[in-house]
């Protein structure tokens, strides 16, 4: 257990870096103030921007109101998520009315930004003011937290006299669930989208295809998800096994999940990996990578050699696939992966030696640039952004991409100072599935030792990026 200095030290952080709670997360970094916050002993995670406290306090018990302006829908869900939030937490039956209500939500024009809000609390009552959907739900949060204080469920709880003005410091505050290795089903993810709520994220990071399985239903290519989603799981010894692992979503459910954290604040941003990572995809459609063979979906840890076909035939299905992408995620950002694709195949492949020379291009690091400066263009025609991890930078940075540096700082700072939007993820820092401790009881895990306190005190602003740098950051699962 952290010290009582060293917990203090790392809330603190965790609200400068946004990173999550027992999740991988990676920080959007934007430009923005310092914030500033009056210390504490609120019960606040990640702490507001400011915080003043006040003498007065006000009791809220079963059966207390909440109330908002007629006809105001962001308003209206905000205060359900409230309702909801606190009997989860508290175990009190908070409910809407229009008089006497103790809790009170008010648009407020004159609180900037789509995340900000104000919250204060006195004698007379709570009141959560913003301008915009997300200020009233981080408001909301916030006050749920403080109706959560202690383990005294379903007991009445008395909010201290405070005044919170809150804005978040980063743009992109997210987490990255890889579903592709391991396939999570669609309840744990409803779930991971409350936590993130609870704690004020706003990007989950869907990492939907890799050499283990192909999770996203392409209706016009069925064999993505008939075949590309299943695999033997690994084997330990003696007979082979002969039942298949696996399970993909199909549109349908990922546009009421995309549904149902946009309510939240959350945009959804999937990632279709390429040109490595692709093992699933070749063996769902081997005319798709380079010679044609057919694996099996693997079942295996690690870097596969199996690409994506970079010629014209290549380029269209992957088009194709995005345009389905695109009709199920409305975010901005589509994520390409482009990390540790391994070239050994391109390198041996006529075919891609000749577009090469056709296309003067030197080297096959040149071809995954210029291959990503395709896909760039193509989403970019449509509205789109392009997001890749750090790899993208190796052969030239195209000028429609944004990074996710996830092999250290280093990507990050050269991007953001050539001028580019970077995700900072780490590894491996905001790699939470490594071991929190060398207790006994420790759950598996990566063997190198990251402790929470490691997370919270991650400062998400390397040294080197210029002070005019736009930039962002996220998290990894």
């Amino acid at each position: 257990m952290m010290q009582s200095k060293q917990r203090g030290t790392a809330e603190r952080n965790f609200r400068r870096c946004g990173a999550t709670l027992g999740m991988l997360s990676s920080l959007l970094i934007t430009a923005s103030a310092t914030a500033q916050t009056t210390p504490s002993t609120l019960p606040l995670l990640p702490l507001p921007a400011k915080i003043t406290r006040t003498a007065d306090s006000i009791t809220i018990a079963n059966g207390a109101g909440v109330a908002v302006p007629n006809g105001d829908a962001e308003a209206e869900a905000a205060a359900r998520l409230l309702i909801a939030q606190v009997a989860t937490t508290r175990g009190l039956a908070l409910h809407t009315a229009s008089d006497g209500a103790a809790i009170r939500f008010v648009r407020d024009p004159a609180i900037v930004g789509a995340e900000a809000y104000r919250l204060t609390a006195d004698a007379s009552g709570i009141r959560i003011a913003a301008s915009a959907r997300g200020g009233f739900v981080y408001g909301a949060m916030t006050l749920a937290q403080l109706l959560s204080p202690d383990q005294a469920f379903g007991k009445p709880v008395t909010v201290p006299g405070v005044d919170i003005s809150d804005a978040p410091r980063f743009a992109w505050r997210g987490v990255m669930v890889d579903v592709a290795r391991h396939f999570q089903p669609l309840p744990s993810l409803y779930q991971i989208v409350d936590q993130m709520t609870a704690v004020k994220l706003n990007v989950l990071h869907l990492h939907l295809t890799d050499d283990q399985g192909w999770r996203f239903e392409v209706k016009r290519y069925p064999k993505l998800t008939e075949i590309g989603a299943f695999r033997a799981p690994p084997s330990t010894g003696g007979p082979a096994p002969t039942t298949r692992v696996g399970g993909f979503y199909t549109q349908a459910e990922l546009r009421d999940l995309v549904r149902y954290a946009a309510e939240r604040g959350i945009t959804i941003v999937p990632e279709i990996d390429l040109p490595g990572h692709a093992q699933a995809l070749v063996a769902a459609y081997p005319e798709i990578g380079v010679f044609g063979d057919r694996p099996v979906v693997s079942h295996d840890w690690g870097v596969n050699p199996y690409l994506l076909n970079p010629g014209p035939k290549g380029v269209a299905f992957v088009e194709n696939v995005l345009d389905e992408l695109m009709a199920v995620f409305p975010g901005s950002f589509i994520h390409l992966g482009g990390d540790e694709a391994v070239k050994d195949q391109w390198e041996r492949s006529p075919e891609v030696q000749a577009q090469m020379a056709k296309l003067g291009l030197k080297t096959e690091n040149a071809l995954q640039s210029w291959l990503i400066d395709e896909f760039g263009r193509y989403l970019a025609s449509k509205g789109r952004r392009l997001i890749g991890w750090d790899e993208i930078l190796e052969g030239g940075l195209p000028p429609s991409a944004s990074v996710m540096s996830w092999r250290g700082e280093k990507g990050a700072v050269d991007a953001a100072n050539a001028g580019h939007d970077v995700v900072l993820t780490p590894a491996p820092t905001l790699y939470v599935d490594s071991l929190q401790s060398d207790q006994r009881d420790e759950p598996p895990g990566r063997l190198s030792i990251q402790t929470l306190a490691d997370v919270y005190a991650y400062d998400p602003l390397p040294k080197g990026i210029d002070a005019t740098a736009r930039s962002m950051c996220s998290a990894r699962r």
